[in-house]
């Protein structure tokens, strides 16, 4: 049974591929000339590339080996000693030491991408009653070293954070996209939209 099986799948194979050997070519064409054309703008495309100007392919080089332009930004953060009693001096440095690294980290955060400011200001009788207003910065910030730790009067520390960033970052992250708008109507400035 096994045999038969065989045989007969081994002898439907044959048919088939017989069958698509015969096959004649699209509109009685010579099958070398069926794929002509598309092979024709393979090889336009490989000759082009291959025999292209030398200025064309120096000023390609120089893109791709262009080195980015990178710029240095500093932050710089403060922080004091706790007064609280528990902690050892050992431990009020550090803490002091520690809180001025992030203050140094937010500033530098601050000037990469920028702060976001909600303000609320409440009036009553035509006399401003409250006033505040909240600073947020919400940033990753890699590849900043330490530049100084400073030790200041009255127990305070003054912490440097340098990166560098190429000056791209800057055209990418911070081109405002309303410019067109507010040319075409410059009314638009003083709309406030709602969250």
């Amino acid at each position: 049974m096994k045999k038969t099986t065989f045989l007969m799948t081994t002898l439907a194979s044959a048919l088939v591929l017989s069958g698509c050997i015969q096959t004649k070519p699209c509109c009685d064409k010579p099958a070398n000339e069926a794929g002509q054309p598309q092979a024709d703008a393979v090889h336009q495309v490989i000759y082009q590339t291959l025999h292209q100007p030398e200025e064309a392919k120096t000023e390609a080089a120089t893109e791709e080996k262009k080195a980015p332009e990178l710029m240095k930004i500093t932050g710089i953060g403060y922080g004091a000693e706790s007064t609280f009693a528990a902690y050892t001096p050992g431990q009020r440095r550090l803490m002091a030491i520690r809180s001025a690294k992030l203050d140094a980290y937010r500033a530098l955060a601050e000037q990469l991408y920028g702060i976001r400011i909600d303000s609320n200001t409440s009036v009553a009788t035509l006399t401003a009653k409250n006033d505040s207003f909240r600073a947020r910065v919400n940033a990753v910030v890699r590849g900043a070293r330490v530049v100084s730790v400073t030790p200041m009067a009255d127990n305070n520390y003054e912490t440097v954070l340098e990166v560098y960033v190429d000056k791209k970052f800057f055209e990418e992250a911070f081109i405002y996209t309303g410019t067109q708008n507010i040319a075409n109507d410059p009314d638009s400035v003083y709309k406030v939209s709602s969250y």
